[in-house]
């Protein structure tokens, strides 16, 4: 089981919560623009309450959480940015594949990413080395290593150290949303690399990569929502405050209605379930989550520029940030329909659960 208590985990969300309404909601359109300075200056906020590595055991400097309540905490500080959000959950998931030798290699505070590499990109590991390209590699700009999960019968992961000879990183300049996780394509050409932990040594408490995967899809669902409760308090709030004939908007049926699919959509936000130590999520349920979390989240924040009518898609509202990053969401860490068709192969009969 995990080693904190119930207050203790309640405490930690409570503190995200803090900390989006106070740090990060006020610097989300810095964030969005791109400044280095402000991502940095969150982060080191974001190390300084140990969320960097809340999913490892406190041998290790995490809280020791299991993944039910570090999606909970994700959710809070994708109210305040989806991009940050996005980080925590990148490097949580990358460090929770490190084998115990090399979690003590890595700097205090230091940044990495969990990159998925798409079944169809070229990438191959020989002899500890790493080639090939991978594009729009989510939040590893910047980042000071990164775990590349490599998908397939038997998935893997290798930890690369981003300044190793061989490694070329380019920020993605085209990036649409979350880009407080700034994207880069990472082109390794003999790159040194290491396996990480896996299940298959018998003895090793590290995620496999098929859990890690299966992180990186339900937290992408937690961060939708994230996303979509900002959404909706920003349009209910602006349809109290902006009259037109005479009374509030929230009054006009066309916009009431769409208030009102949005409290519906995150009522029904699907829940998920962890094993009985919270380490591992179900593979199904985790693409699930993440189809229905990420399209509603799509259609909650296109129905909250809607409220604000003209002005939505104004910059300075912060609401057509909200609708790039609800459809970035959609397509990490695969385009949703790419994860219906791996969802629905995973149901046909004679398949292994």
């Amino acid at each position: 089981m995990t080693a904190t208590t119930l207050a203790e985990r309640t405490e930690i969300r409570a503190m995200a919560r803090e900390l989006a309404q106070r740090e990060l909601t006020p610097r989300a359109a810095a964030l969005d623009a791109g400044g280095q300075d402000v991502l940095a200056e969150c982060w080191r906020l974001l190390v300084e309450l140990g969320l960097d590595r809340a999913l490892l055991s406190e041998q290790h400097g995490g809280a020791g959480l299991g993944i039910p309540d570090l999606l909970a905490t994700i959710e809070e500080l994708a109210v305040g940015d989806g991009g940050i959000a996005m980080c925590v959950l990148l490097c949580n998931a990358a460090l929770a594949t490190l084998a115990d030798e090399q979690l003590a290699e890595v700097p205090w505070g230091a940044r990495w990413a969990l990159v998925p590499a798409a079944p169809e990109v070229e990438v191959t590991v020989f002899g500890g080395a790493l080639n090939g390209r991978l594009a729009c590699a989510l939040g590893a700009h910047g980042a000071y290593g990164l775990v590349v999960l490599l998908d397939g019968p038997a998935p893997m992961t290798w930890a690369v150290d981003t300044g190793a000879a061989g490694s070329r990183l380019e920020r993605d300049l085209a990036q649409m949303g979350l880009r407080a996780a700034p994207a880069a394509s990472v082109e390794a050409t003999g790159a040194a690399c290491a396996p990480t932990a896996d299940e298959s040594d018998g003895y090793s408490t590290a995620m496999s990569a098929a859990s890690a995967l299966a992180l990186l899809r339900a937290g992408t669902a937690a961060i939708a929502h994230g996303i979509a409760r900002r959404a909706y308090e920003m349009a209910l709030e602006y349809a109290h405050a902006r009259r037109q004939g005479g009374v509030a908007i929230i009054e006009h049926d066309a916009v009431s209605d769409m208030l009102s699919a949005m409290a519906v959509r995150l009522a029904c936000w699907p829940q998920i379930a962890a094993d009985p130590d919270g380490l591992a999520v179900e593979e199904a349920q985790a693409l699930a989550a993440k189809i229905a979390a990420t399209d509603a989240a799509v259609a909650s924040t296109t129905d909250a520029v809607q409220v604000f009518g003209g002005t939505g898609y104004m910059v300075e509202t912060g609401i057509e940030k909200l609708m790039r990053d609800a459809k970035y969401c959609q397509l990490f860490p695969e385009p949703n329909w790419v994860a219906q068709d791996e969802l629905m192969r995973s149901e046909r009969p004679g398949r292994a659960a």
